[in-house]
């Protein structure tokens, strides 16, 4: 799936230094999204999986157990 996006958006997260397969993103309409990479590239050329939409705040909260479940050890 390709994502729509603003300028600078997605956001690879990386833990401990690591980058991982999740990104932060933010869509033209300033809805906040937690996406997984699946093939590396732009928000219109890469392929994601949209993984949850809220807040920002919420994002950062699923992203934070995301990454310890998906990457055990890192944060």
């Amino acid at each position: 799936m390709k994502i729509q996006s603003q300028p600078g958006y997605p956001i690879t997260i990386s833990a401990k230094g690591i980058a991982t397969n999740l990104a932060k993103n933010l869509t033209p309409n300033g809805a906040w999204q937690i996406v997984r990479i699946l093939k590396p590239g732009g928000p219109t050329e890469g392929d994601f999986e949209i993984l949850f939409e809220g807040s920002e705040r919420d994002c950062d909260d699923f992203l934070q157990k995301q990454v310890s479940r998906d990457f055990p050890g890192l944060l």
